[in-house]
């Protein structure tokens, strides 16, 4: 099975919350139209549960975009938070950066 992108996981996360992607179309009134922590929630549970998506996957808690820890990023340990590689700045160099 061929790995699914972070491209195809951002394009579900936009779909989930409203945008329909050029190639597939919804009548009207029945796509999804979630808040960015359901949407995510929906991630979070095909990553953990299914396996359907890595679990390198995280959102930003900052810009709320979605990105892959193998890639970039980080996550700011005693507070709880994930952070993008263009919002890890907010993370002071001297704390628990992981």
């Amino acid at each position: 099975m061929q790995e699914i992108t972070i491209e195809q996981i951002n394009e579900f996360y936009e779909f989930l919350q409203g945008e329909c992607p050029e190639k597939l179309c919804f009548k009207r009134g029945h796509q999804p139209k979630l808040n960015d922590k359901k949407s995510f929630a929906i991630i979070y549970y095909l990553q953990e549960y299914f396996k359907i998506f890595s679990d390198t996957i995280e959102k930003c808690d900052n810009c709320k975009e979605l990105f892959d820890t193998r890639n970039e990023g980080l996550y700011w340990e005693s507070k709880g938070k994930n952070y993008c590689g263009g919002c890890s700045d907010n993370v002071p160099v001297n704390y628990d950066r992981v």
